[in-house]
């Protein structure tokens, strides 16, 4: 086998991990039902995938976490990641306030309440998953090893964006997939612009937290 396809074979592998294992579903597999044992381990199955891609980074292709982004953070990082959050936090409000009555769409309220619905601490929990484990699947691996083999950053952002949005269709569906898709490409955009997938990380943390700890009905 060529160096390249070997390469090749190597990104398929990584990508079958990011995109795949979460089609599978297995924390509800594992642990269905409503009680706040389940609900725990739902949360860790998340962070055993995520964790499972970096260790393929490391063990499998040999190459450090900075190869997808990972860097040590600094107050700059911070700053930046706090401005992209309120730029996508004035995307949801537009989506609700303008977008929603104007296509006569609804908010899937009883998606948002599997989040809302839970004490602020396991919230918190929740937004935190998803702002380290959704960066590491859908922007940080996926744009860098699909930019290596394309050469290309408008491929590199345009399909981990397209898997990202139809990854949330089957939880979300279709009308809150707008808000998905102006998060996604913030994200994407800002992934590719600094490089810097704490940064990322940070930002959507931050956006996901103010968004479903202000939600209304919020226990």
């Amino acid at each position: 086998m060529s160096a390249r396809a070997g390469k090749w074979l190597l990104i398929a592998v990584g990508l079958s991990i990011a995109w795949g294992l979460p089609e599978l579903d297995l924390g509800n597999r594992i642990a269905p039902g409503p009680s706040m044992e389940a609900r725990l381990v739902r949360e860790g199955v998340w962070w055993g995938v995520g964790s499972s891609l970096l260790a393929y980074v490391v063990f499998l292709e040999r190459r450090p976490l900075s190869s997808i982004g990972i860097r040590r953070p600094t107050p700059k990082m911070f700053l930046v990641a706090s401005i992209a959050a309120v730029v996508m936090l004035c995307t949801v409000a537009l989506s609700y306030a303008v977008i929603f009555p104007l296509l006569g769409l609804t908010v899937n309220q009883a998606a948002v309440a599997r989040v809302t619905d839970n004490p602020w601490w396991l919230i918190v929990l929740m937004v935190a998953r998803a702002g380290v484990i959704e960066e590491i699947l859908y922007r940080g691996y996926p744009i860098e090893r699909i930019r290596e083999i394309g050469g290309s950053n408008w491929w590199a952002a345009v399909i981990p964006t397209a898997v990202f949005v139809l990854a949330h269709l089957s939880v979300w569906g279709a009308a809150q997939l707008i808000v998905v898709l102006f998060g996604a490409v913030l994200l994407a955009i800002l992934y590719i612009w600094r490089r810097d997938l704490i940064c990322n990380m940070v930002a959507h943390f931050l956006v996901d937290l103010v968004a479903f700890l202000g939600a209304p009905g919020k226990n």
